[in-house]
């Protein structure tokens, strides 16, 4: 499958909300941009269930869970999934895939919302900071971003090359982290078209795993 600026553009509008958009559209109108929605949240939805199929046995990855195109009140203002291992579902950490307006991303992160609902400890996952000059020597780093978990996902992030480089950067992102967290990943800018996404995507995921894996380690070493 293919990934196309259609797909960014999608999320290019100023209003989310179905009240909003009551106000300015008619029902047909409406109606039109929900249709295109659906459209183009079923090719996502092809696009992370293929993913998925080409993950390897070794890394054990339940079915992603692939988050609706509304939550009832709004239209999103970008698609995601989450991946996590069969064994880690109530775990917060877990690879995830994002589409918006600006970039497709691929990465690591911590999921916040509802975290007293899951296991998994804030400080657990930021000693992931510790292995990423490691893990680092083991892939091509160019598109490869770091950023603060609070930080907007239509910002411009962190070169992870600029983070493992400066160690003043470092300073500064772990002084914006916080109590919160990081997130490190591949980001695809709208600019360009990409020609087997399910492909690029899996194998993303596949870069990021070690890092998944280790939380898993470290979080056995500390019982």
């Amino acid at each position: 499958m293919e990934l196309t600026t259609t797909d960014f553009k999608l999320f290019q509008r100023s209003n989310y909300t179905f009240k909003g958009l009551k106000e300015v559209l008619t029902t047909e109108e409406i109606d039109d941009i929900k249709a295109d929605y659906k459209t183009h949240w079923e090719k996502w939805r092809a696009i992370q269930l293929a993913t998925a199929a080409l993950l390897p046995p070794q890394m054990d990855q339940g079915r992603p869970k692939i988050e609706s195109w509304t939550n009832g009140w709004n239209l999103r203002s970008h698609f995601w999934a989450a991946y996590r291992s069969s064994s880690r579902q109530q775990e917060n950490a877990c690879l995830a895939v994002l589409l918006n307006k600006k970039q497709y991303q691929i990465y690591l992160m911590f999921q916040h919302y509802r975290s007293e609902e899951r296991t998994g400890s804030i400080d657990d996952y930021n000693r992931l900071l510790e292995l990423l000059p490691q893990w680092s020597r083991e892939i091509d780093l160019a598109d490869y971003y770091i950023w603060p978990q609070t930080e907007d996902e239509l910002t411009d992030h962190l070169p992870l090359k600029t983070y493992l480089e400066d160690e003043e950067q470092r300073r500064i992102l772990q002084q914006r982290i916080g109590e919160k967290t990081f997130q490190v990943g591949k980001l695809f800018f709208a600019e360009r078209s990409l020609s087997d996404i399910e492909g690029v995507t899996a194998a993303a995921l596949q870069e990021l795993a070690p890092l998944y894996q280790a939380l898993m380690k470290s979080q056995k070493s500390d019982q």
